[in-house]
């Protein structure tokens, strides 16, 4: 072969080369996709002023089930950001992202069990803690880290091991059958929401279950992207869809039919000026965001930009409100008091702040007895900020 034949091979080989890379980068910068779920739901209407009937319709399908006071000590202080919350047995597992810790509690008395705090480079420790998750065959929890690391400690702290994840840096992780499963991958904070990478702790090995599109969209909600309770719930970034995990596949059973979806131009403008986009989002009732998927027995409890949601999956009627007015604690709950836990247990959770606590006005005095001992436990120290208050509701049986 000639030299100039040489070169037109290399001329050709580096084109192609480019065109193909080119090719996949914009592939995963897609136009986002819409689900459509088996079952499409009118999204509901959410205002300030229906939130009292929404809150009625809601509390009237759950009761109280359960008062936490999470212990405040000088050694045990939480930030009001619950990043994960994992209900297994009698123990909350907590992850506070501000303060860096994974904090053991007792569900029952609020004690806190274990603290996990190990800022540094060393064996199993970090810089910061991404996700958690716990697997309760081994009772062991789940740490992943910015380093791309998982590491693994018993419920009283102690550093088991650690496995150097891939290259990729995910913003989610659940455990699931001897699998971790992996979500939100890339820089950015919408990077592949429609693909779930899954790895198996047993052989080592990796397996991707949908498909890596990318949606240029860096709003996030404050709750957690995946939730595991009756199955596995999440919902892509601007897509309305509720998507469900399978098996091997991923499934959108149900998905809202939105009036007012967001238009590009807005969608654009959440980079540059967020205050003019909250602005705008607000002002045209737009609903851009559903997350943090939750299900009990008959219900799927989520949260939006706009308020808190609860579906019922037997009669397909749905609710949304800004609050939940709890009569018998004397608390206005809003939206974004709502946490998504981990755990099969049929409950819905929210925490209450100190000073929420310290101003409530209970208006219900019919008060069973369990949760008069329960509320009555309560002691706030006005003069110490303290942790927060954890409400659990699980559903109402009708006769």
């Amino acid at each position: 072969m000639g030299l100039n034949e040489t070169k037109k091979v290399m001329r050709f080989i580096y084109f192609s080369v480019l065109f193909i890379a080119l090719f996949l980068l914009s592939s995963c910068e897609t136009e986002i996709m819409l689900s459509q779920g088996d079952v499409l739901i009118h999204q509901p209407v959410i205002s300030y002023e229906q939130s009292e009937t929404s809150s009625l319709w809601i509390l009237n399908n759950l009761e109280l089930d359960r008062i936490v006071q999470i212990e405040t000590t000088e050694n045990y202080l939480m930030s009001n950001h619950i990043a994960r919350a994992i209900s297994y047995d009698d123990i909350l597992i907590i992850l506070d992202k501000d303060a860096n810790s994974v904090f053991v509690v007792n569900a029952c008395t609020g004690k806190v069990q274990t603290q996990i705090n190990r800022r540094g480079r060393g064996p199993g420790e970090y810089r910061s803690i991404i996700d958690i998750a716990f697997d309760d065959k081994n009772e062991q929890i789940l740490v992943y880290n910015d380093y791309q690391k998982l590491f693994f400690f018993s419920l009283d702290g102690q550093f088991l091991k650690e496995e150097k994840i891939n290259n990729d840096l995910y913003s989610s992780i659940l455990y699931n059958n001897d699998h971790v499963i992996f979500h939100n991958k890339g820089i950015g904070i919408s990077c592949y929401p429609y693909s779930i990478d899954v790895f198996n702790l047993t052989d080592m090995t990796w397996k991707t279950i949908g498909t890596n599109q990318k949606v240029n969209f860096n709003v996030s909600l404050s709750g957690p992207l995946l939730v595991k309770s009756k199955n596995i719930w999440y919902a892509p970034s601007l897509d309305m869809g509720l998507h469900l995990l399978d098996g091997d596949t991923i499934r959108v059973p149900f998905g809202l039919e939105v009036v007012n979806r967001l238009p590009k131009d807005l969608q654009k403008k959440s980079d540059r000026d967020f205050s003019s986009f909250s602005r705008e989002v607000r002002e045209r009732n737009i609903l851009y965001m559903i997350q943090s998927i939750r299900e009990t027995e008959n219900f799927l409890a989520f949260y939006s930009n706009s308020g808190f949601m609860m579906f019922d999956k037997n009669t397909l009627q749905i609710r949304g409100a800004k609050w939940l007015n709890d009569k018998i604690l004397g608390v206005k709950m809003t939206f974004t008091q709502y946490i998504a836990h981990d755990g099969d247990d049929n409950k819905i959770m929210f925490k209450i702040s100190h000073d929420q606590w310290l101003e409530r006005k209970p208006t219900n005095t019919n008060v069973p007895e369990h949760l008069k001992e329960q509320i009555e436990a309560v002691k706030i120290d006005e003069k110490l900020e303290s942790n927060p208050i954890l409400v659990f509701y699980k559903e109402k049986k009708h006769e």
